[in-house]
């Protein structure tokens, strides 16, 4: 056994010294250089604050590694994940570098910029405001909008604390009484304001009642 594992040791050598040379070369040739924009992803936050503005949207991160290993990237192999963990309200800047990327093997980091975001953070809140419909256009010749009732009248939104009480109420999508001669009776979606996450009930009941002169 042992005559066999030593005999031709020097080809063996040989043919191990080629394969390691064959592996640096495939691995490094080629080497090129690329830009990518990344969205950070926030996580951790606190249930009772909301995340409503960051500035930059997005990051330029610059990429070394072989040709066809930056040309197979496909988007979301490249992520930049922030924890906003024991957060405070108000404008905060999180600094991050090379390190907080994460890349797919063989690929490196050469650079990022921005090294630092600014995020907004409010206080998460509750408001019931009540809801508008909004009426387009006019009834026919000889007949008015005698009134206009909302069913339920008001709503539950859910939000940043200073957009809600920005607020003064809630709008509905469109309704269309153009050329009307009679009592329009619909269901209609409610308009979700920005920043706003939810609104319940997401419709009402619209009724426009339509008189003759």
């Amino acid at each position: 056994m042992r005559r066999k594992i030593f005999s031709n040791i020097w080809l063996k050598g040989a043919a191990l010294l080629m394969a390691v040379f064959l592996w640096f070369f495939v691995q490094f040739r080629g080497q090129n250089e690329m830009s990518v924009l990344v969205e950070p992803q926030f996580s951790k936050l606190p249930p009772s604050l909301i995340l409503t503005e960051k500035r930059p949207d997005t990051v330029e991160v610059t990429l070394r590694g072989n040709s066809i290993v930056l040309g197979r990237l496909k988007p979301g192999d490249v992520t930049i994940p922030l924890k906003l963990k024991d957060m405070q309200t108000g404008r905060i800047f999180i600094p991050f570098g090379r390190g907080d990327v994460r890349v797919p093997p063989h690929v490196s980091v050469v650079s990022v910029s921005p090294s630092r975001i600014r995020v907004y953070i409010e206080r998460k809140a509750t408001a019931v405001l009540p809801v508008k419909p909004d009426i387009k256009g006019r009834p026919a010749p000889g007949f008015f909008i005698y009134q206009v009732r909302t069913t339920p009248d008001q709503a539950e939104a859910e939000g940043p604390q200073e957009t809600l009480d920005r607020l003064g109420h809630l709008e509905t999508g469109p309704v269309d009484i153009s050329g009307a001669n009679d009592t329009l009776d619909e269901d209609v979606d409610i308009k979700i304001p920005d920043k706003i996450d939810s609104v319940i009930p997401a419709r009402v009941r619209v009724k426009v009642i339509i008189r003759r002169k």
